[in-house]
Protein backbone atom coordinates (compact mmCIF):
# COMPACT_ATOMS: atom_id res chain seq x y z
CA UNK A 1 0.00 0.00 0.00
CA UNK A 2 0.85 3.90 -0.21
CA UNK A 3 0.35 7.05 1.19
CA UNK A 4 -0.86 10.16 0.05
CA UNK A 5 1.45 13.13 1.33
CA UNK A 6 -1.18 15.80 2.34
CA UNK A 7 1.40 18.06 2.39
CA UNK A 8 1.91 17.86 -1.51
CA UNK A 9 -1.67 19.02 -2.70
CA UNK A 10 -4.35 21.83 -3.00
CA UNK A 11 -1.72 25.28 -2.81
CA UNK A 12 -0.97 27.51 -5.46
CA UNK A 13 2.35 28.21 -6.52
CA UNK A 14 4.01 25.95 -4.29
CA UNK A 15 7.47 24.33 -4.46
CA UNK A 16 9.28 22.48 -1.73
CA UNK A 17 13.19 20.42 -2.72
CA UNK A 18 16.61 19.58 -1.17
CA UNK A 19 18.94 17.54 -1.36
CA UNK A 20 19.65 13.82 0.22
CA UNK A 21 22.00 11.65 0.80
CA UNK A 22 20.92 7.28 0.25
CA UNK A 23 17.27 8.65 0.62
CA UNK A 24 14.52 5.83 1.12
CA UNK A 25 11.04 6.76 0.66
CA UNK A 26 8.36 4.22 0.65
CA UNK A 27 5.72 4.28 -1.55
CA UNK A 28 3.54 7.75 -1.95
CA UNK A 29 1.28 9.61 -4.29
CA UNK A 30 0.73 13.55 -4.30
CA UNK A 31 -1.35 15.59 -6.57
CA UNK A 32 1.74 17.40 -7.22
CA UNK A 33 4.55 16.72 -9.46
CA UNK A 34 7.91 15.89 -9.11
CA UNK A 35 11.24 16.00 -10.39
CA UNK A 36 14.01 13.83 -9.09
CA UNK A 37 18.05 14.51 -10.65
CA UNK A 38 20.97 12.18 -9.18
CA UNK A 39 24.14 14.04 -8.40
CA UNK A 40 26.17 11.30 -7.48
CA UNK A 41 25.97 7.63 -7.78
CA UNK A 42 22.72 5.82 -8.58
CA UNK A 43 18.75 6.54 -7.45
CA UNK A 44 16.69 3.82 -8.31
CA UNK A 45 12.92 5.09 -8.75
CA UNK A 46 9.95 2.56 -9.02
CA UNK A 47 6.94 3.98 -10.73
CA UNK A 48 3.47 2.04 -10.65
CA UNK A 49 5.68 -1.45 -9.91
CA UNK A 50 8.16 -0.48 -12.54
CA UNK A 51 11.93 0.30 -11.51
CA UNK A 52 14.10 3.06 -13.14
CA UNK A 53 18.10 3.71 -12.37
CA UNK A 54 18.36 7.37 -12.71
CA UNK A 55 22.47 7.86 -13.00
CA UNK A 56 24.46 10.88 -12.44
CA UNK A 57 23.39 13.44 -14.05
CA UNK A 58 20.14 12.36 -15.31
CA UNK A 59 16.40 13.69 -14.37
CA UNK A 60 13.40 11.87 -13.73
CA UNK A 61 9.67 13.24 -14.29
CA UNK A 62 7.03 12.11 -11.90
CA UNK A 63 4.02 13.34 -13.10
CA UNK A 64 0.67 14.36 -10.84
CA UNK A 65 -0.84 11.15 -9.08
CA UNK A 66 1.77 8.62 -9.67
CA UNK A 67 2.40 6.15 -7.18
CA UNK A 68 6.46 5.81 -6.49
CA UNK A 69 9.14 4.92 -4.26
CA UNK A 70 13.20 5.60 -4.46
CA UNK A 71 16.44 4.46 -2.90
CA UNK A 72 19.47 5.66 -3.46
CA UNK A 73 22.50 3.00 -3.27
CA UNK A 74 25.22 4.26 -1.59
CA UNK A 75 26.78 6.86 -1.60
CA UNK A 76 23.77 8.41 -3.54
CA UNK A 77 23.12 12.31 -3.66
CA UNK A 78 19.64 13.49 -5.49
CA UNK A 79 18.13 16.45 -5.64
CA UNK A 80 14.25 16.41 -5.72
CA UNK A 81 11.41 18.74 -6.02
CA UNK A 82 7.52 18.69 -5.49
CA UNK A 83 5.67 21.60 -7.27
CA UNK A 84 2.15 22.77 -7.64
CA UNK A 85 0.81 21.98 -11.23
CA UNK A 86 -0.13 25.60 -11.98
CA UNK A 87 3.66 26.08 -12.99
CA UNK A 88 3.13 23.76 -16.03
CA UNK A 89 -0.07 24.31 -17.66
CA UNK A 90 1.46 24.49 -21.00
CA UNK A 91 3.79 21.55 -20.31
CA UNK A 92 0.56 19.49 -19.40
CA UNK A 93 -1.53 20.50 -22.10
CA UNK A 94 1.38 19.83 -24.86
CA UNK A 95 1.52 15.91 -22.97
CA UNK A 96 -1.54 15.66 -22.60
CA UNK A 97 -2.54 11.51 -23.94
CA UNK A 98 0.86 10.80 -23.86
CA UNK A 99 3.16 9.20 -21.18
CA UNK A 100 7.22 9.46 -20.93
CA UNK A 101 8.54 5.79 -21.35
CA UNK A 102 11.22 6.00 -19.71
CA UNK A 103 10.87 8.73 -17.33
CA UNK A 104 14.45 9.70 -17.47
CA UNK A 105 16.22 11.93 -19.35
CA UNK A 106 19.85 12.58 -19.48
CA UNK A 107 20.71 15.98 -18.39
CA UNK A 108 24.58 15.73 -19.18
CA UNK A 109 24.94 18.84 -20.80
CA UNK A 110 22.22 21.07 -19.16
CA UNK A 111 23.86 20.40 -15.27
CA UNK A 112 24.14 24.65 -15.21
CA UNK A 113 20.21 24.71 -15.79
CA UNK A 114 19.83 21.64 -12.39
CA UNK A 115 22.51 23.52 -10.78
CA UNK A 116 20.63 26.92 -11.16
CA UNK A 117 17.00 25.28 -10.20
CA UNK A 118 18.69 23.47 -7.06
CA UNK A 119 19.94 26.76 -5.63
CA UNK A 120 16.98 29.02 -6.84
CA UNK A 121 15.06 30.10 -3.57
CA UNK A 122 12.01 28.47 -3.30
CA UNK A 123 9.29 30.71 -2.58
CA UNK A 124 10.81 33.18 -5.90
CA UNK A 125 7.97 32.34 -7.86
CA UNK A 126 8.85 34.33 -11.02
CA UNK A 127 12.23 32.50 -10.74
CA UNK A 128 10.82 29.04 -10.44
CA UNK A 129 8.48 29.02 -12.56
CA UNK A 130 10.94 30.00 -15.59
CA UNK A 131 13.53 27.29 -14.42
CA UNK A 132 10.64 24.62 -14.28
CA UNK A 133 9.42 25.40 -17.39
CA UNK A 134 13.18 25.22 -18.93
CA UNK A 135 13.51 21.68 -16.98
CA UNK A 136 9.96 20.79 -18.62
CA UNK A 137 11.39 21.50 -21.95
CA UNK A 138 14.45 19.67 -22.20
CA UNK A 139 12.27 17.12 -20.91
CA UNK A 140 9.62 17.71 -23.94
CA UNK A 141 12.44 17.82 -26.44
CA UNK A 142 14.66 15.06 -25.47
CA UNK A 143 12.59 12.14 -23.73
CA UNK A 144 10.39 9.35 -25.79
CA UNK A 145 7.02 10.20 -25.62
CA UNK A 146 4.66 7.59 -26.89
CA UNK A 147 0.32 7.83 -26.46
CA UNK A 148 -0.65 6.71 -23.07
CA UNK A 149 -1.95 3.12 -22.37
CA UNK A 150 -4.83 4.57 -20.44
CA UNK A 151 -5.86 7.59 -22.95
CA UNK A 152 -5.45 10.99 -21.09
CA UNK A 153 -5.21 11.10 -17.58
CA UNK A 154 -8.64 10.27 -16.05
CA UNK A 155 -9.54 13.06 -13.37
CA UNK A 156 -10.82 12.15 -10.03
CA UNK A 157 -9.86 13.05 -6.51
CA UNK A 158 -8.25 10.13 -4.95
CA UNK A 159 -7.41 12.01 -1.82
CA UNK A 160 -11.31 11.43 -1.08
CA UNK A 161 -11.06 8.17 -2.35
CA UNK A 162 -8.56 7.75 0.36
CA UNK A 163 -10.68 9.24 2.84
CA UNK A 164 -13.56 7.71 2.82
CA UNK A 165 -11.73 4.05 2.96
CA UNK A 166 -9.68 5.05 5.73
CA UNK A 167 -12.72 5.93 7.70
CA UNK A 168 -15.10 2.85 6.12
CA UNK A 169 -12.49 0.06 5.53
CA UNK A 170 -13.82 -2.08 8.58
CA UNK A 171 -17.47 -2.18 6.94
CA UNK A 172 -18.34 -3.80 3.40
CA UNK A 173 -17.97 -0.95 1.27
CA UNK A 174 -18.97 -1.11 -2.40
CA UNK A 175 -17.44 0.62 -5.00
CA UNK A 176 -21.29 1.85 -6.58
CA UNK A 177 -21.47 3.50 -2.87
CA UNK A 178 -18.55 5.54 -3.08
CA UNK A 179 -19.11 6.46 -6.88
CA UNK A 180 -22.50 7.69 -6.02
CA UNK A 181 -21.02 9.54 -2.91
CA UNK A 182 -18.79 11.56 -4.61
CA UNK A 183 -20.68 11.84 -7.62
CA UNK A 184 -18.63 9.63 -10.38
CA UNK A 185 -20.52 7.25 -12.75
CA UNK A 186 -18.83 3.87 -10.87
CA UNK A 187 -17.10 2.36 -14.43
CA UNK A 188 -15.55 5.74 -14.69
CA UNK A 189 -14.59 5.95 -11.31
CA UNK A 190 -13.61 2.16 -11.54
CA UNK A 191 -10.92 2.99 -14.68
CA UNK A 192 -9.72 5.83 -13.59
CA UNK A 193 -8.96 4.30 -10.18
CA UNK A 194 -7.47 1.75 -12.06
CA UNK A 195 -5.40 3.88 -14.65
CA UNK A 196 -3.50 5.83 -11.20
CA UNK A 197 -3.15 3.09 -8.77
CA UNK A 198 -2.83 -0.31 -11.53
CA UNK A 199 -4.97 -1.47 -8.89
CA UNK A 200 -9.79 -2.11 -9.01
CA UNK A 201 -11.42 -1.22 -6.18
CA UNK A 202 -11.69 -4.21 -4.41
CA UNK A 203 -7.13 -4.95 -4.40
CA UNK A 204 -7.39 -1.29 -3.64
CA UNK A 205 -9.31 -1.62 -0.55
CA UNK A 206 -7.81 -5.29 0.60
CA UNK A 207 -4.19 -3.11 0.07
CA UNK A 208 -5.71 -0.47 2.65
CA UNK A 209 -6.68 -2.94 4.84
CA UNK A 210 -3.01 -5.50 4.80
CA UNK A 211 -1.39 -1.75 5.39
CA UNK A 212 -3.35 -1.25 8.40
CA UNK A 213 -2.85 -4.68 9.41
CA UNK A 214 1.48 -4.09 9.12
CA UNK A 215 0.94 -1.37 11.24
CA UNK A 216 -0.67 -3.14 14.10
CA UNK A 217 1.56 -6.46 13.56
CA UNK A 218 4.75 -3.80 14.18
CA UNK A 219 3.04 -1.71 16.91
CA UNK A 220 1.46 -4.29 18.97
CA UNK A 221 4.09 -6.91 19.80
CA UNK A 222 1.84 -9.73 21.32
CA UNK A 223 -0.46 -8.18 22.96
CA UNK A 224 -3.17 -8.38 20.17
CA UNK A 225 -3.46 -11.92 18.71
CA UNK A 226 -3.12 -12.46 14.74
CA UNK A 227 -7.37 -13.21 15.38
CA UNK A 228 -7.78 -10.20 16.48
CA UNK A 229 -5.87 -8.20 13.85
CA UNK A 230 -6.94 -9.73 11.33
CA UNK A 231 -10.42 -8.38 12.79
CA UNK A 232 -9.18 -4.89 13.58
CA UNK A 233 -8.55 -5.05 10.01
CA UNK A 234 -11.73 -5.04 8.43
CA UNK A 235 -11.48 -9.40 7.36
CA UNK A 236 -14.68 -11.44 9.14
CA UNK A 237 -12.56 -14.36 8.29
CA UNK A 238 -8.87 -14.96 9.77
CA UNK A 239 -8.30 -17.63 6.75
CA UNK A 240 -9.05 -14.65 4.46
CA UNK A 241 -6.35 -12.33 6.48
CA UNK A 242 -3.67 -14.68 5.86
CA UNK A 243 -4.17 -15.71 2.44
CA UNK A 244 -4.81 -12.29 1.55
CA UNK A 245 -1.64 -11.07 3.46
CA UNK A 246 0.28 -13.94 2.10
CA UNK A 247 -0.29 -12.63 -1.38
CA UNK A 248 0.49 -9.10 -1.36
CA UNK A 249 3.16 -8.91 1.61
CA UNK A 250 4.52 -12.27 0.71
CA UNK A 251 4.91 -13.39 4.09
CA UNK A 252 2.44 -14.86 6.79
CA UNK A 253 1.28 -12.35 9.47
CA UNK A 254 3.36 -14.47 11.96
CA UNK A 255 6.23 -14.20 10.06
CA UNK A 256 6.03 -10.74 9.22
CA UNK A 257 5.68 -10.19 13.05
CA UNK A 258 8.38 -12.14 13.92
CA UNK A 259 10.82 -10.30 11.48
CA UNK A 260 9.37 -7.09 12.72
CA UNK A 261 10.20 -7.85 15.99
CA UNK A 262 13.81 -8.50 15.39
Amino acid sequence: MFFYQTENVGEAYECRGGVHENWIISPHIHEYSEILFTKKGVTYICIADKKYPVPENHLIFIRSNQIHEFTGEAPSVFCSAVFSNDFIPLFNLLTLGKELDPPVVDFSDKIQLLEAFEKADKTDIMKICGLINLVCSVVLEKGKWTPSRNGAQKQIDLRQIIEYVSINFKEDIQLSHLAKRLGYHEKYLSSALHSITGMNFKEFVASYKIDHAKKLLRSSSKSLKISEIALESGFSSLNTFNRMFLKLVGTTPSEYRNQKSK
